[in-house]
Order: structure tokens, then C-alpha cells, then sequence
């Protein structure tokens, strides 16, 4: 899942957006020990920062890079006053497991997101 992940942000030049995510995530798994309420929050935070990109800073590309992956990957969805991810692989994963996917999936990013080619 992460070799996915990791090259459907080289296909899509979405290169630059992961470090973000894993903070997010990070934040969540701060906020609470709760495996739920983990994944509820990292799924409201990605809305909530995809709702008003702004809140990222950085770019237009880097807004629709990360507009792009919550709502074209993870398929991210407001259902019953909480976001639900609809990617049902992904949204199965346990927290740990989740980590654990975005963090390979930035380490492949890192390594084969850029053209390695000499200018």
C-alpha cells in the first residue's frame, strides 16, 4: 500500500504535500489514545485544512496538491457530524499501520519524486 501511495504522488506531482499529512496525523495521535477517536480526528483535520487550504501556506500547487489527495485518494467525506475516509483500504488500517503507510509512502516520494536526471 505504500509503494501505492508513494507512486500515485509521483504520478500525480503531488510531491510535496506528505510531510504536511504526517503532521496532521501526528497531532491526532497526540490528541488522543483512542483508536477511533485517532482516525476521527485526523479525518476531520485533513477536511478541515482541505476546506481552507490557506491554513497551509506554501503555494497554489501545494493547495491542489493537498486538495487532491483528500479528496481524490482518500476520498475524504463528511457523513453523521464526522469525515469518513471512503479509500476503504486506507480507512481499515489501524493507526500505527496508517503511520507506518504515509511514512514509506514519503520515503518513496523522496526518493523517486524527483528527476534524478543532471541539468
Amino acid at each position: 500500500m505504500a509503494v501505492n501511495m508513494g507512486q500515485y504522488f509521483v504520478k500525480n506531482k503531488l510531491t510535496n504535500i506528505l510531510d504536511i499529512v504526517i503532521n496532521l496525523f501526528d497531532s491526532a495521535k497526540k490528541a488522543s489514545a483512542n483508536e477511533n477517536e485517532v482516525k476521527t480526528k485526523f479525518f476531520n483535520m485533513l477536511n478541515l485544512v482541505n476546506k481552507d487550504p490557506f491554513m497551509l501556506g506554501g503555494g497554489k500547487s501545494q493547495k491542489e496538491a493537498f486538495k487532491k489527495f483528500v479528496e481524490g485518494y482518500l476520498s475524504i467525506v463528511y457523513k453523521f457530524k464526522n469525515e469518513e475516509c471512503c479509500n476503504i483500504d486506507f480507512a481499515r488500517l489501524t493507526t500505527d499501520e496508517m503511520i507506518y503507510v504515509l511514512c514509506w509512502a514519503n520515503r518513496y516520494v523522496k526518493c523517486f519524486g524527483h528527476d534524478k536526471r543532471p541539468s
